[in-house]
Parts: structure tokens; sequence; C-alpha cells
């Protein structure tokens, strides 16, 4: 299956490092109740973490990027493990980058990743 991640219509599916998705299930309210009889019955309410990783990035494709992370919640359009091709909103959290070199009068950021968490 092909990668795809797109934030707020830009396309980050280019710049992705090798393993850069990793997709995790959130719970968020889970509740166990346990019957007199021992028996567990258990609920909650899973949504989707995914945390990305980007390649080396020339510093115009980054602010690029970056200002592409400024609307939130974004809406991404991703190839989910279970579903497939989905488009749905995310939070965003730690958009960083590191200055690595700085060539041509170019700076160029490695290093760059953020966590999106289902809305």
């Amino acid at each position: 299956m092909r990668a795809l991640l797109i934030i707020n219509g830009v396309d980050f599916t280019p710049y992705l490092s090798s393993g850069g998705v990793q997709q995790t299930e959130i719970i968020r309210q889970g509740r166990t109740v346990v019957g007199l009889d021992g028996t567990a019955y258990r609920a909650e309410i899973v949504k989707r973490g995914i945390s990305v990783g980007l390649v080396e990035l020339r510093d115009g494709t980054w602010y690029r990027l970056a200002a592409a992370l400024q609307g939130r919640p974004a809406v991404v359009r991703y190839i989910d493990d279970r579903l497939g091709d989905c488009t749905k909103r995310f939070y965003i959290t730690g958009p960083t980058a590191a200055a690595k070199t700085v060539r041509g009068g170019h700076t160029y950021f490695t290093g760059g990743s953020f966590e999106l968490e289902e809305k």
C-alpha cells in the first residue's frame, strides 16, 4: 500500500523519512465493569495517533510544511492501518526541527517531526 499524508491541503508524502509514519491507537473514555459473576465488561472509544518523521529539508520547504501545521485542528488525509484511505481532523503537537547546516545561502533542517491525535 502506498503512503499518503496530506495535511491542510499540503502533501507531506514526498518528505516522509523511511519508517516516518507510525500509527497507534489512543484509548479515550475506557471503562471496565466487573459483574458479580466475575465477567469483565469493557467499553472504550478508540482514536488514532500518528507520529511523523521527516527527511532533511531545505529552509523553504520546511517553512511551507510548518505553515500547513498552523491550522488546528488540521484536516488530514492519510492511509489508516485498518480503514484504508481516510480524511479526519487531528490535533497537532510539537512540530520541531533542528537547523543542521547552511550551504549555498540555504539552511537545511533535520529531525523534523510532529504528532497527530485524532479529534
